[in-house]
């Protein structure tokens, strides 16, 4: 009998030993899991504090509010990243000056945010080169020479496009238009 004591003890002690190593595993899933959770909490609670409840939540920053051109707030737009398409070549024109041939070249980059924009554009090219260049052959190199000046052309220059682009796809659609090169001769 005393060798089913002896034997029956190791059996006892693995089983003892298993369980209480069993309990510390758990014991440590269970805390790393706590601690997980309040370092998630921490983080993300100041953030969707901000977002849900806004005017209960210290410390947020005010949201950004839009305003349109009558003065009323509007849900501020997402813009999507700018697209641009370069003039390839540069416009060439002839200058009006006293007597003799004067020449201005301009590289132009209109700016558009919508890929069928810039696809528009690329369809009605002709036209808008050709409307560009009657614009700028009507300049005189006096009218060229300051900051000013310059930029009252390009802002021409964007209207005429935008007008182009409305009467032939019912929208605008181009936001801007760059000077990227300006050379008078």
């Amino acid at each position: 009998m005393a060798t089913e004591e002896t034997q029956a003890t190791p059996a006892v002690e693995l089983a003892a030993t298993a369980k209480s190593s069993n309990g510390l595993v758990k014991t440590i899933g269970i805390g790393t899991g706590l601690f997980l959770m309040m370092l998630i909490t921490q983080l993300a609670g100041p953030i969707l504090g901000c977002k849900l409840l806004h005017s209960m939540t210290p410390n947020c920053p005010a949201p950004e509010v839009v305003v349109d051109k009558a003065g009323k707030a509007v849900e501020p737009v997402n813009k999507a990243p700018p697209k641009y398409l370069a003039f390839d070549p540069p416009l060439v024109a002839s200058l009006e000056d006293k007597g003799s041939i004067r020449f201005l070249q301009v590289t132009v980059e209109l700016m558009a945010r919508d890929e069928k924009v810039i696809t528009d554009v690329g369809t009605h090219m002709p036209v808008i080169r050709n409307n560009l260049l009657m614009l700028l052959g009507g300049q005189t190199v006096s009218s060229l020479t300051n900051r000013e000046d310059k930029e009252k052309l390009r802002k021409q220059a964007l209207a005429e496009v935008q007008k182009i682009m409305k009467a032939n796809t019912g929208e605008a659609g181009v936001e801007d238009l760059y000077f990227t090169s300006f050379v008078v001769q």
